[in-house]
């Protein structure tokens, strides 16, 4: 098997980094820390049964992690106004901090799988699952690391002049000295 070309990112703003890349492609998030376990099984597997760490905190309710699926972001054919509300709901990067990277693996083009539509969750009536609509899709069961031609990995570098560094360093100060510490 092949192993897909690989990209590190180290980077204060992950998504203004990879943003255009992510237009019109379908990619599968996880956790830098579950990268070698995929590399070495050649597949991204559904996470039905909690062997990885998750990666987006509501995945314990996720429709299509309930359905044995893989959870894809599909930005094939969203309009800019759904991009923007589904970014709002659910960044990609979301899970990206100083202490845990991510790696986004972007199926290729040419050998994109048929997926199942976030409008099922609607059919089924599915309500008390999470999905992002009009992103995200599922592709039941594992999918091949010979689907994906780019693992784009990256880790979050925090900015020492950037407003949220200053902001989390001020609350941690203060979280102190109530302590008394």
């Amino acid at each position: 098997m092949n192993t897909p070309k690989i990209t590190k990112l180290r980077h204060s703003a992950p998504f203004g980094a990879v943003r255009s890349r992510l237009e019109g492609r379908v990619f599968h998030v996880s956790r830098l820390s579950n990268l070698d376990p995929i590399l070495t099984s050649g597949e991204i597997r559904p996470n039905q049964d909690a062997t990885f760490a998750t990666t987006f905190g509501s995945s314990s309710n996720s429709f299509f992690r309930n359905r044995g699926c893989v959870s894809l972001f599909d930005y094939r054919s969203v309009t800019p106004d759904e991009l923007e509300d589904s970014v709002f709901k659910c960044s990609p990067m979301q899970p990206a901090t100083p202490q845990s990277g991510i790696a986004i693996f972007m199926l290729a083009v040419s050998t994109c799988p048929p997926l199942l539509s976030w409008k099922l969750w609607k059919e089924q009536g599915a309500m008390a699952e999470m999905v992002v609509p009009y992103v995200e899709a599922g592709h039941q069961g594992p999918i091949s690391l010979s689907l994906v031609d780019e693992i784009i990995c990256i880790e979050v570098v925090e900015d020492p002049n950037s407003f949220a560094y200053r902001l989390a360093r001020a609350v941690q100060n203060a979280a102190r000295m109530a302590k008394g510490t």
